[in-house]
């Protein structure tokens, strides 16, 4: 069976013809079909084979390359069924070459004829392959969806052949959900029904794949047992061998015996140079380079993982474009990347090389800014965005839709309601036709990034580049002269030090200056006097460190304490990459459709509930008449139908105010969307128009699979990652709020200087490694805006002052400098004294932007 180097890793993947029965690998599949396909298909069948004996010897590009041709051939002469099978087997080389994107195109592009042809288990096939992709991304609700359906449609033997693999396959994905009793008896299944089918590679991919769970879970007395029956069978019935060595080294990893992990890991990584070898290879270094990191041999390991990382790049960019695929895979790659950090970073501690300094901060830099600059590089002056059909904006509704019935209480429906709804979403997206990028993000990160940053570096500015690890956690500090790396305290420190302070902050405790002082030494004291005297900060943030209110930190103690924003600009960004890409872009963009209109946009003191007085019959109406098109959706001239959510919130009495002090307070046309005004349908009509300024009075939520917090407190300051953030609109005529989501503002273009998101917490959203900060700020940002400024907690402020301030000294700049303007309207409110002088107030806001 030469094929089961092909098949028998950890995937399951279907070929589709001229291959022996398929064998499970760890999540896609090949299907045979016995078909002949007279008279065009009996030369192309011979075509088909040759095609699978390319397979056999590893050559997968080539083999890719002929299936492509049959398959062009066959649909030319209307043959759809072996047009779909030999588009299905390009789409398994692709895979095999770890061509996500391309396979993920080749298995829907083959599903799709299947359908035309009527067969409808080649279709359920090919489910199981697009499952596959998205299991290997760690997209799990998208996955299960797949498998769902082809379990739903696949028939005959067919279904008795696979079905084996199914259940392993579904019981992976319950594994990763985290129901570990749901997943052992569906694992128990399918092993069981391998044996009694004789089908001895699935019943070893099985038992390899339930220890993994086991493994990944943190029991190792539970692995062990499954994983070497899995390599005993392997091993007798001369069975690849390559996944086993992996999962035992990383489970005697687990068990602290290092030199069998290193022996065993050893061997696999021999095993991952073989053609047939479909195993991601930055895994297999990532483990190895881990052993070595706990062994003390620093420079093994880092060679290890710079080889884990280089892979883990390609990698990264094959994925499927769309955004919940790879967010879900850029948890995955982060720990190739802290672990590369923290082997660079205690090799540096002990010698002392700058160029250790410098790659660990290109590591680190990169990682951070992969996921947000995908998705702003996906839009070029001139262009659109992905194409997204009404499809789209259906599945943005019915996500909406779940998550908002899940806010008043838990249930165990809502929470399905919420997964299948998401796994919808990626359904479309992953249909959607997406524009090719030009190449790989690899291509984009400079040379030497270190010098590229002291070039584009003021002389009066500093970077500080954070990244939290478990055992140390690490600081680069850039300037015009040079680069430093210092060590830091472990992340469990870090974070325990930053909720003290915060929470001292909020409630303007009496500990809050020397929580602030102590912090403030923890983080910037072990550096060189030179940068902290630079007089703006840039801070690429990680984790939690974007809950801590940074210009409120003490830097110099006393009875008058002396914040940082006293001394400092405070500017976040999203990463080193976006920032230094940032001006080119910008300025295309204005060379392309001008500069943003100098006009104010307020939206505010929205229409909440059904007994305010300022609620007329049919207000809607009033926006029915746009005089604008709907410029910033990429898939349509005007966006579809979309609903709301009966939801009972109070008015926001003073936003009304807090408007009309900051439109006072701008220099330029003002726009006002207030009560029933602040619809959905005029803000789109609005921002449609480029406004300079668009600020935000208003509720905003969070969802998060049945619960939700509108109200700071403890349990809610590590933000869930799982949370979708929406602005409340007014009540439609149906009684309903009308929602605006982070998911569907980051398909808009904007070309506002800034966004503001005043109150309510506006810039919660999780801050997930390897991803950043999620939410409304990155949804803005990846829109378009250039700079969002947002609070960390609630700040009641009858007037607007700190706003009012801002855009005051904003409309007073010659160059647009948001974060010169916040600064300038902090330290106005700190010498203006009284209650808005306290920390707790103007410390809350903070501004991210790309410049």
């Amino acid at each position: 069976m030469k094929t089961a180097g092909f098949l028998a890793c950890c995937l399951l993947i279907l070929p589709l013809v001229g291959t022996p029965p398929p064998v499970l690998r760890s999540r896609a599949k090949t299907l045979r079909s016995m078909k002949a396909y007279p008279p065009l298909g009996q030369p192309l069948e011979g075509e088909m084979h040759a095609g699978s004996a390319l397979i056999a010897a590893g050559r997968y590009r080539q083999a890719a390359e002929r299936f492509q041709v049959i398959a062009a051939t066959a649909w030319a002469a209307n043959n759809s069924d072996l047009a779909a099978s030999a588009t299905s087997n390009a789409g398994a080389c692709q895979f095999a070459l770890h061509q996500y994107q391309s396979a993920l195109e080749s298995f829907l592009r083959a599903r799709r004829m299947a359908e035309s042809a009527g067969n409808s288990s080649k279709a359920a096939a090919l489910d199981i392959n697009i499952a596959s992709i998205y299991s290997e991304m760690g997209e799990v609700e998208s996955a299960a969806r797949w498998i769902e359906n082809s379990l739903a449609n696949i028939r005959g033997k067919e279904r008795r052949s696979f079905l084996p693999k199914l259940q392993i396959q579904m019981a992976v994905l319950r594994a990763d959900q985290g129901d570990l009793r749901e997943a052992e008896r569906l694992f128990r299944q399918g092993i069981e029904a391998a044996d009694a089918a004789g089908d001895l590679a699935t019943y070893a991919l099985g038992c390899n794949r339930m220890g993994e769970a086991f493994l990944l879970g943190g029991d190792t007395a539970r692995a062990e047992p499954p994983l070497l029956e899995a390599f005993r069978v392997r091993k007798l019935h001369h069975l690849p061998l390559d996944t086993s060595y992996h999962r035992l080294g990383r489970l005697r990893l687990a068990q602290g015996d290092l030199t069998s992990a290193s022996n065993l890991l050893d061997r696999a990584v021999e095993l991952a140079a073989h053609a047939h070898n479909l195993m991601p290879g930055w895994d297999i270094y990532y483990s190895r380079g881990k052993v070595r990191l706990e062994q003390g041999r620093l420079e093994e390991a880092l060679a290890d993982l710079r080889k884990a990382v280089r892979l883990a790049r390609d990698w990264r960019w094959s994925l499927p474009a769309a955004e919940t695929a790879r967010i879900s895979a850029e948890s995955k790659l982060d720990q190739v990347y802290a672990a590369l950090i923290e082997a660079a970073g205690r090799l540096h501690s002990e010698t002392g090389d700058p160029l250790l300094a410098s790659d660990s901060f290109a590591a680190a830099e990169e990682n951070r800014a992969a996921s947000l600059q995908n998705l702003i590089s996906a839009q070029t002056p001139g262009g659109q965005r992905a194409s997204l059909p009404p499809a789209w904006w259906e599945a943005v509704t019915a996500l909406e839709r779940a998550e908002m019935a899940a806010l008043p209480e838990t249930s165990t429906d809502r929470r399905e309601a919420i997964r299948s709804a998401r796994a919808d979403l990626a359904r479309v997206e992953a249909s959607a036709e997406v524009p090719s990028r030009p190449g790989s993000f690899a291509a984009e990160v400079p040379g030497d990034l270190q010098m590229s940053v002291r070039a584009a570096l003021r002389s009066d500015s500093a970077l500080f580049s954070f990244h939290l690890g478990e055992t140390d956690s690490w600081l680069w500090a850039v300037d015009k002269n040079g680069l430093v790396l210092r060590r830091l305290p472990p992340r469990a420190e870090v974070d325990r030090e930053a909720r003290i302070f915060s929470r001292a902050i909020r409630e303007n405790a009496a500990e809050a200056s020397r929580a602030g002082e102590r912090l403030f030494a923890m983080l910037f004291g072990p550096l060189p006097v030179r940068f902290t005297r630079r007089s703006r900060w840039l801070l690429s943030l990680d984790q939690n460190l974007f809950d801590v209110p940074m210009a409120a930190l003490v830097e110099r103690p006393g009875n008058a304490p002396v914040y940082v924003a006293e001394r400092h600009v405070i500017q976040v960004i999203p990463g080193v990459l976006p920032w230094l890409e940032s001006p080119a872009r910008q300025s295309a963009e204005r060379a392309f459709r001008g500069e943003p209109a100098p006009i104010f946009l307020g939206i505010g003191d929205a229409i909440y509930n059904a007994a305010d007085p300022r609620r007329a019959p049919l207000h809607l109406s009033r926006a029915s008449g746009i005089g604008s098109p709907f410029r910033l959706f990429a898939a349509s001239q005007q966006a579809p139908n979309r609903g709301g959510i009966p939801l009972a919130l109070p008015r926001l009495v003073a936003s009304g105010p807090e408007l009309a002090a900051c439109a006072r307070a701008w220099r330029g046309g003002r726009t006002l969307l207030e009560g029933a005004d602040a619809t959905r349908a005029r803000l789109i009509g609005e921002v449609g128009r480029y406004p300079a300024v668009i600020h935000f009075a208003t509720h905003f939520l969070a969802s998060a699979e049945g619960e939700h917090y509108l109200v700071f407190d403890e349990a809610a300051i590590r933000r869930q990652p799982d949370a979708k953030e929406m602005i409340a609109l007014s009540l439609n005529d149906a009684g309903e709020t009308e929602l605006v989501t982070a998911d569907e503002i980051a398909h808009w273009q904007v070309r506002a200087e800034v966004v503001s998101l005043s109150g309510c917490r506006s810039a919660d959203g999780a801050a997930l490694p390897g991803t950043g900060l999620l939410g409304l700020t990155r949804a803005w940002l990846s829109a378009g805006a250039r700079s969002v400024v947002g609070s960390l907690w609630d700040t009641p402020d009858e007037s607007g002052a700190l706003f009012s301030a801002l855009y005051r000294h904003l409309s007073a700049q010659t160059a647009v400098d948001p974060a010169l303007a916040l600064n300038s309207a902090q330290r106005e409110m700190i010498r203006a004294g009284g209650w808005r002088a306290q920390p707790r107030y103007w410390g809350a806001y903070f501004v991210v932007t790309h410049e």
